[in-house]
């Protein structure tokens, strides 16, 4: 966090139900916005080893496919909220 919530921010917020990790505490759901349209440039995958230019996208839906699965997993481990997944356009 770089600073406060503004009192518009938490206007909108909410108490909801704890995650596996807060210990049964309660947690502050606050609305985020999209302040800097980063959907519009879509998914982008690049081999960082080799193309640290970021010049050739990876196209491959294999690939794709795996990562995506493994993102699931990862955020299924971690108890990521399904705003989450519904943001990524993900199955839950």
């Amino acid at each position: 966090m770089k600073k406060r919530f503004s009192t518009e921010e938490l206007s909108d917020a909410e108490l909801v139900e704890p995650f596996k990790f807060t210990k049964g505490c309660k947690v502050l759901k606050v609305p985020a916005k999209d302040k800097y349209g980063v959907y519009k440039f879509g998914d982008l995958l690049f081999e960082l080893n080799t193309d640290t230019g970021h010049a050739k996208q990876i196209s491959d839906e294999n690939i794709k496919q795996k990562l995506e699965q493994r993102l699931i997993e990862l955020m299924e481990e971690n108890d990521a909220p399904a705003e989450q997944y519904k943001r990524l356009g993900l199955k839950e």
